[in-house]
């Protein structure tokens, strides 16, 4: 057993560097790798040595990312930009926040050559649950309220804080790892799971009915292999049970 697990996490990417520039870091115009810190702690605090994987420009043989693939031993598809409809054979319906073309390129990759060639746990996190939906055949609703929802981005609340409930599937990984059927999480989006990936079990919604959890529907192996719409690294700190979460990665992770 790797009793420090490298869990590698994916990267925002900024085009301008504003917010950088703003505090005095860096230059205008220049282009940063994101990732808040509420990922790194949790990775932490669960054991888990974080590897912050960077959105890399390479040729279709991704060779830097295949190696960064290798030095980890599971992956963590963090939250942040939205997913290009055109990846889930969609145009824009106008709500698209900015798309990074190379992170989704990237993410696609990455997930694809996880399932097809390894067996490293997953774990996705708000777009982690979009990106790997789609990588695996399904959509995506493209904004909430135009789906007939109530918006689900609530940045109101503190980040800890829950602001709504979801229902979790009884003999799903999600009850197991929490004890419970009914889960408070926080809320920080504006796309969503629509229709699910053919291999893909959804195992969460919210009291309005909007998918927030999806395992492997036909898992032989017993892979960990979890996504959540919410955000349990923002929750983590002050809730055990979210941080709970993110600690079963870190120690399926753990086993060789």
């Amino acid at each position: 057993m790797n009793l420090h697990p490298v869990i590698g996490i994916t990267a925002n990417y900024s085009f301008d560097g504003s917010g950088e520039y703003r505090e005095g870091i860096g230059a205008k115009e220049q282009d940063w790798q994101l990732l808040a810190d509420d990922y790194i702690a949790s990775v932490v605090r669960a054991g888990g040595i974080p590897l912050i994987l960077p959105v890399i420009r390479e040729g279709a043989d991704r060779t830097v990312t295949r190696r960064l693939l290798d030095l980890v031993d599971g992956v963590l598809f963090s939250g942040g930009s939205d997913v290009d409809p055109v990846r889930f054979g969609q145009k824009s319906a106008g709500r698209t926040g900015a798309v990074v073309p190379e992170r989704d390129e990237q993410e696609l990759f990455l997930i694809q050559t996880l399932l097809k060639e390894t067996e490293k746990p997953i774990l996705g996190i708000c777009r982690g649950i979009q990106i790997l939906n789609v990588a695996l055949g399904g959509t995506l609703i493209q904004h909430i309220p135009d789906a007939g929802f109530t918006s689900h981005s609530l940045g109101m609340y503190p980040r800890q804080v829950p602001s709504h409930t979801v229902l979790l599937e009884r003999d799903s990984l999600l009850a197991r790892l929490t004890g419970a059927e009914r889960l408070a999480v926080n809320s920080l989006h504006h796309m969503a799971v629509d229709r699910p990936a053919p291999a893909l079990r959804v195992t969460a919604r919210s009291e309005d009915g909007v998918i927030e959890g999806v395992e492997l529907a036909d898992n032989p192996t017993g892979r960990f292999f979890l996504a959540v719409q919410w955000h349990p690294e923002m929750m983590a700190f002050a809730d055990p049970v979210q941080q709970n979460l993110i600690s079963a990665f870190v120690a399926r992770c753990a086993r060789k």
